[in-house]
């Protein structure tokens, strides 16, 4: 009779394997996309963690020269103003600004701050210097009293499906109260 051995495959056997493959590699897909995600969110938490740093850094500094506070409210303020003394020792105004970014319409904010230096022969100040610190702050709450001021100041930035915050509390005691800003 007929000997019908033929080498190759059965459509059977293809259906298998082919289904086998993807299987496979969905779960490899799964587990490089997932890596993906997790990495995207430390990288965020990372820069946030930066930007905490060097703006808590320099809340501390002003805030350790501190004379009085000035705010706008206690929630979700947009202008903040330290009267503290600069480096140097001469009474100064720090301005901590909030401006919305126009070119992005998500919620987070521009963070500046300003010092200022007072002008003993003209009425009014002049602007020594600004820096944005972050361009991921969502809101400023401020709390104080006499003796004393808290910020807590929340960092937001949001990629892709993620919305990383995170919060900072910086505390501070008017050191030099009895010297006002005349």
């Amino acid at each position: 009779m007929f000997n019908t051995n033929k080498k190759g495959f059965t459509l059977v056997e293809l259906i298998i394997v082919m289904a086998l493959t993807l299987v496979i590699l969905g779960m490899i897909f799964q587990m490089f996309n997932t890596n993906n995600r997790i990495m995207s969110d430390v990288d965020i938490k990372s820069t946030l963690q930066n930007e905490g740093q060097a703006i808590q850094e320099k809340l501390s500094e002003i805030g350790m020269q501190a004379i009085s506070i000035e705010c706008d409210g206690e929630n979700d303020v947009k202008l903040l103003i330290i009267n503290s003394l600069n480096e140097s020792g001469e009474k100064c105004k720090f301005k901590i600004e909030v401006e919305k970014k126009e070119e992005n319409k998500n919620e987070n904010n521009n963070f500046y701050i300003s010092e200022f230096k007072s002008n003993n022969n003209e009425t009014g100040e002049v602007l020594k210097s600004k820096r944005l610190f972050t361009d991921n702050l969502k809101k400023i709450n401020v709390s104080q009293d006499d003796k004393s001021a808290e910020l807590e100041i929340v960092l937001c930035k949001k990629r892709g499906y993620s919305s990383i915050e995170y919060p900072l509390r910086i505390k501070f005691t008017f050191r030099n109260k009895e010297n006002k800003i005349s």
